[in-house]
């Protein structure tokens, strides 16, 4: 691993390390719970499938506490990370932290999910829309794009002396 890589990775590691997950409705927390056990079992298996497939976990993926459905924040480790994100049925976002910013752009274009951030998390730009693929959420959030879901066009053509 470059030494560049390194560095992005161990920035990257204190960051997650960090994350509050917990009470969603507490104003520090930054991650509440999975909304069921079938998400949190899906999520755990993909964890599980992402392992045996020769990923390498390098922070997170396990159950916080005993009760409810926390999952500690993951950092994976691996080359074929956009193949096989990609082959779920679940495309929210897609995370991309590198100090190439042109690898980083031509990569997050390959992510077939409905936002990709470079170098960031869960930052929100009011001109720019939001939105899963998949199986991860229905219409657009924010921009002119999430003004679709209010309405109904419609075209209204008016003979304006024109004979029939």
């Amino acid at each position: 691993m470059a030494a560049s890589s390194s560095s992005a990775i161990a920035s990257l590691t204190e960051q997650v390390r960090v994350i509050k997950v917990g009470d969603p409705f507490s104003p520090d927390t930054y991650q509440g719970p999975q909304v069921s056990n079938t998400q949190f079992e899906r999520i755990m298996g993909y964890i599980a499938s992402g392992q045996k497939d020769g990923a390498t976990v390098h922070l997170g993926s396990k159950q916080i506490g005993r009760e409810g459905y926390f999952i500690k924040p993951i950092i994976f480790i691996l080359s074929q990370v956009v193949e096989q994100a990609n082959d779920t049925s679940y495309r929210l976002a897609a995370l991309v932290f590198t100090e190439d910013i042109d690898r980083a752009i031509r990569i997050a274009h390959t992510f077939e999910a409905g936002t990709a951030w470079i170098n960031c998390s869960n930052q929100a730009e009011i001109s720019m829309p939001f939105r899963g693929f998949m199986q991860s959420g229905i219409g657009r959030d924010l921009s002119e794009y999430g003004l679709e879901n209010y309405m109904n066009v419609k075209a209204v053509q008016v003979n304006n002396g024109l004979q029939l």
